[in-house]
């Protein structure tokens, strides 16, 4: 499935895999059309200066890593599962290497202990969030048996991460690969059970966050309300799509290239927001403004209340991506070569221990509860009958955003193109 940069055998080669999920479809959901039964409020995740500034900074560093991608079609990432993996890595950094990570990933000024504080803050602090929702968070390092590495690297992760920490026999392949890729399945909840298909000769290391998160809408969708919609397709064309279709109050924000409503789930900690291009325009007319610093704040600390027809698709997809190029954009570019500095990690020469792949994986499904929806087609819809004042019609591709209302932090972040697809 993936496939890594290969490097002089002396090389020793650090590979980073994320993979994450994320389903609507909960058995503790409301019945249709009722708030959810839990009425336990949602807490606020008290965050210092410091991890407000680490927080802003990572959601304006996911809207630039979306208009990076050169996807046509639907994408997902999860910027927080890419910052726990990538803040793994850095622990093991230094010098100039260190440096450029923590720069671009939007802590220049923060100690090692604030940032290593912070990201043990939000695993103990978001799956416990909502109960009526299912958040795991998990890492692991996975290393060569007779990889010279660190023991304080290892405690490091064990101690702010809460890795699981594991050495491994890499040449007998087949039980490595077994162990790693059973680990996976295990924290996604089967829905990911192979990320590795084979481990090269050069690799010593893997580090590997997983992020899954399954949860209820407030207020659940009726599937006898879902009806077909014809969905707009960039470049012309359009497709006829199942849309839930519910009219009540949400959050509701208008700039001036979109329009966007944010729904809960659960209790309320987590949310998604939809935000959808202004007429003539497209998703990528939106990724610039999105990244600049407010943008997002604004449109997450300032909106309305409105009761509003939703028209929303459903959708479900996949998406494999590889970040090297994306991070290197960003400002971390000695880690993936030559000058890379992983010291920390192993005492090898400069350039000898570096990063050869980023990836990750991601799973996604929006729908009414998680059931199917079998009568959708016996119902028509009138376009014509929609008042843009009164309605939200997500009928041409689109943006969304998950993420936790105390301290703003976006779990997934993508685009939706075809909901078919």
């Amino acid at each position: 499935m993936f496939y890594l940069n290969t490097f002089a055998m002396k090389c020793r080669v650090i590979v980073l895999c994320l993979f994450v999920l994320y389903s609507a479809s909960c058995a503790k959901g409301p019945k249709p059309g009722e708030e959810n039964e839990n009425t336990q409020p949602a807490p606020v995740i008290e965050l210092t200066p410091g991890e407000a500034r680490v927080a802003s900074s990572g959601n304006s560093i996911a809207f630039k890593l979306l208009g990076m991608i050169e996807e046509e079609g639907n994408f997902m990432i999860s910027p927080l599962s890419l910052n726990f993996a990538m803040a793994m890595a850095w622990n093991g950094a230094a010098g100039n290497t260190a440096g450029q990570i923590q720069k671009a990933l939007g802590f220049p000024q923060e100690s090692p202990f604030d940032v290593n504080l912070y990201f043990k803050k939000l695993s103990a602090s978001l799956p416990s969030a909502d109960p009526a929702s299912l958040l795991f968070i998990a890492n692991s390092v996975w290393y060569k048996s007779d990889f010279p590495v660190k023991e304080g690297f290892l405690q490091i992760n064990k101690q702010w991460f809460n890795a699981l920490v594991t050495p491994l026999d890499f040449s007998n392949e087949q039980e490595s690969l077994k162990a790693i890729n059973e680990w996976c399945s295990k924290n996604t909840d089967k829905k990911i059970d192979k990320i590795l298909d084979q481990i090269k000769p050069n690799e010593v290391m893997f580090l590997v966050n997983a992020l899954y998160f399954k949860a209820p809408w407030k207020t659940k969708f009726d599937p006898k309300s879902t009806l077909p919609l014809k969905f707009n397709l960039d470049g012309g064309g359009s497709v006829d799509v199942p849309a839930m279709h519910k009219r009540f109050m949400v959050e509701y924000n208008k700039g001036e290239k979109y329009r966007a409503v944010t729904l809960p789930f659960g209790n309320g900690a987590f949310k998604m927001t939809i935000i959808l291009p202004g007429e003539e325009l497209g998703v990528a007319d939106l990724y610039a403004e999105l990244a600049t610093a407010g943008a997002w704040e604004n449109i997450t600390q300032k909106s309305d209340s409105a009761q509003l027809g939703i028209y929303l698709p459903k959708f479900k997809f996949s998406t494999t991506l590889e970040f090297n190029d994306k991070l290197k954009m960003l400002g971390i570019t000695d880690a993936f070569d030559g000058n890379a500095n992983f010291s920390n990690i192993a005492d090898y020469p400069q350039g000898d221990l570096r990063i050869s792949k980023v990836l990750q994986k991601t799973v996604i499904e929006i729908n009414e509860e998680g059931g199917e929806a079998a009568a959708v087609t016996s119902v028509g819809f009138d376009l014509t009958s929609v008042n843009p004042d009164r309605d939200f019609l997500a009928n041409k591709p689109f943006l969304f955003v998950i993420w936790e209302q105390s301290t703003g932090t976006i779990l997934f972040t993508g685009k939706v193109a075809n909901p078919l697809n």
